[in-house]
């Protein structure tokens, strides 16, 4: 069972991380590394089981735009907290694919950055590290009310006159600035 964190609820869910050893003969829900996924995608997508795909850092996400409307949804690894890939990759899946569906932060990443994934497009988050999901549980949520650049996955209200600040509308009186 792994802890998944969306709109603000904790879900437990069983996903089979599949490997070149289990390949497509899987039972059950899978997540499918990019690079295994492209490889056999119709097979993977003809099981009687839902599929996702696995975004490694590195990988070109725009590979898998003709799968994305029949994926359960897209994992983007955050291979390391200092490893800023998985935002890249999430914001072209949002902004210049269109992918509705759900962007999920898988890995590594640190209780600062979910905020910030956010902006990205990731819309919930696998948790691996005990302490984001206590902190996410007691209700800290460490947003940045001031950005510096635009995002085109949230509405956000321009600061003064220069074009790249922004405010978000979220008024949060406890977030760091």
């Amino acid at each position: 069972m792994t802890t998944i964190y969306k709109d603000g609820e904790f879900v437990e869910e069983t996903w089979t991380r599949v490997d070149a050893e289990t390949g497509t003969a899987v039972a059950g829900d899978a997540q499918v590394p990019q690079s295994l996924f492209l490889e056999a995608a119709e097979d993977y997508l003809s099981r009687d089981a839902e599929t996702a795909v696995l975004v490694e850092a590195g990988d070109d996400v725009e590979q898998i735009a003709p799968y994305l409307g029949r994926l359960a949804y897209v994992a983007v690894d955050f291979p390391s907290f200092a490893d800023g890939r998985g935002f890249s990759a999430a914001r072209v899946l949002r902004e210049q694919i269109g992918y509705q569906g759900d962007i999920r932060a898988a890995g590594k990443y640190i209780l600062d950055q979910v905020p910030l994934a956010r902006r990205c497009g990731v819309s919930s988050f696998e948790i691996s590290k005990p302490e984001v999901l206590k902190a996410l549980k007691a209700g800290e949520w460490p947003e940045v009310t001031k950005y510096l650049q635009p995002v085109g996955t949230v509405d956000e209200i321009p600061v003064g006159t220069r074009p790249w600040a922004r405010r978000s509308f979220r008024d949060v009186a406890v977030a760091a600035e």
